[in-house]
């Protein structure tokens, strides 16, 4: 039960910490390639202090597990950055119930003792199906209309990029002798390798008319880095220390409920539904409960 706790707290934080850097980028709407291209730079240079407390595994395959991950979220934060830009933070998680669906299987496919529990558990097994199907369809119902679904649709890739990132993560990380500082070690070797991917692309487009280095894009970036590399650090320790690699993505997907709560409370215009809300929220308890401890 302790162990089950801790990965959904862990997630719980990094969930929320994802929220507060998705949403600057709403305030500040800048384009979303040249935002994580900076943000990637200044996360690189906030975690040097931590190197001495980080591990370095010897077995290459997790160096270019860090290179393909690193390649996936340039992607995926790009486009998540824009579409908080044009619309708002929420919209830009909606990927999530791909990325929860597919990674969960795919971890089934790989763990034969996560699969073998819920063979031995049905009870477990139908409580977290019923938890994952309650998850989407109020994931899906927080806001109907048009320009969501077509927010979907524009963001499915991404999802189907996370869910095999999720995986990759949680094989290389599971090799660690120590949870937080191969985590800090993979996080810091993700935003350097971020930061050679984008730049090239960043100052190809600078050469095209635009200035080489526009300053005020140092403060979202900043903000943004400092709140990204808390989340990414504490999803990495979640899905480490939970059983299936899908879990704390379905702990995070509570962002949602956590955007409709801020928006309330600033008294942000929102069509958020309060029903799909409490789906959510009912669909994390079931899932942490009904998890293999």
């Amino acid at each position: 039960m302790a162990r089950r706790m801790t990965w959904a707290l862990f997630a719980l934080l990094a969930g929320v910490t994802n929220c507060v850097q998705m949403e600057f980028n709403s305030h500040y709407k800048h384009d979303g390639l040249e935002l994580n291209a900076w943000r990637s730079l200044v996360s690189t240079g906030l975690m040097l202090p931590l190197l001495p407390f980080m591990e370095w595994p010897s077995d290459p395959r997790y160096y270019l597990a860090v290179l393909l991950g690193a390649a996936i979220n340039v992607a995926g934060m790009m486009m998540q950055y824009n579409l908080a830009a044009e619309k708002n933070g929420r919209v830009a998680t909606l990927y999530q119930p791909v990325t929860i669906f597919l990674t969960f299987c795919l971890w089934l496919a790989i763990d034969k003792s996560q699969l073998d529990f819920l063979r031995a558990h049905p009870l477990n097994l139908a409580v977290l199906l019923f938890s994952f199907a309650l998850l989407c369809a109020s994931l899906l119902s927080v806001r109907k209309n048009a320009a969501g679904w077509r927010a979907l649709t524009a963001i499915f890739p991404v999802g189907v990029l996370y869910a095999f990132l999720g995986v990759i993560t949680k094989l290389v990380l599971d090799t660690g002798a120590g949870v937080l500082a191969i985590s800090l070690g993979f996080v810091l070797l993700s935003n350097f390798m971020m930061t050679l991917i984008s730049f090239p692309a960043v100052l190809g487009r600078r050469r095209r008319g635009k200035k080489l280095f526009d300053r005020k894009i140092l403060k979202p970036a900043s903000l943004v880095s400092v709140f990204h590399t808390v989340s990414w650090v504490l999803i990495n320790v979640a899905t480490v220390l939970a059983p299936n690699a899908a879990y704390p993505f379905a702990v995070t997907a509570l962002g949602p409920l956590w955007f409709m709560v801020y928006y309330r409370a600033r008294g942000i215009k929102d069509d958020a539904s309060p029903l799909a809300g409490a789906g959510m929220f009912a669909a994390a308890v079931l899932l942490v409960l009904f998890s293999k401890s």
